[in-house]
């Protein structure tokens, strides 16, 4: 299935819309305002809560925690090696999960043991942060879409040099 994130550009937190393939909402993640946790929620197109983002603290790397319904969790961290590269780790309770990509080209793949279960590409010369999202494991489309709003939140934050603050 194909989705599209958008980032709302007229909000003061957080927010991206996900569109479905034929340009209706499936999603949509909203952060707080004026929230110290810098956590965002994503729900699904009826406004029922599917997990929580937050923020972990006190990591060398930036990283974040999805917080599922069910109160399983996914951890993203960010890899410092190798530097020239944008790579990730995500750690689920099925097992570890590898987000690669591109950093100048804005290219991401999510696998696990070799198989794809996600593309992600960039939108270049938008107004705001928007993502093409190719997902292959319809089990883990709320998972894997949030880890994309993860990855635009760390990429913003390192060129900020903090991390949830922008």
């Amino acid at each position: 299935m194909k989705y599209k994130l958008k980032q709302k550009i007229f909000s003061l937190t957080d927010s991206f819309n996900i569109e479905d393939e034929h340009g209706r909402i499936a999603f949509t993640a909203k952060g707080k305002l004026f929230s110290l946790s810098s956590s965002q929620t994503l729900f699904d197109h009826s406004g029922a809560e599917l997990l929580k983002i937050k923020r972990k603290y006190l990591t060398l790397l930036p990283a974040c925690r999805l917080v599922n319904r069910d109160g399983s969790e996914w951890l993203i961290r960010k890899k410092f090696w190798p530097f020239w590269t944008s790579r990730f780790s995500i750690s689920t309770p099925q097992g570890m999960l590898e987000m690669t990509g591109n950093f100048w080209q804005h290219e991401y793949e999510i696998r696990q043991q070799g198989q794809l279960l996600a593309s992600v590409s960039k939108k270049l010369f938008s107004w705001s942060d928007s993502y093409g999202v190719d997902i292959y494991a319809p089990q883990w489309t709320a998972q894997l879409l949030a880890a994309v709003i993860v990855i635009d939140r760390i990429q913003h934050t390192d060129k900020n040099s903090t991390f949830g603050d922008d």
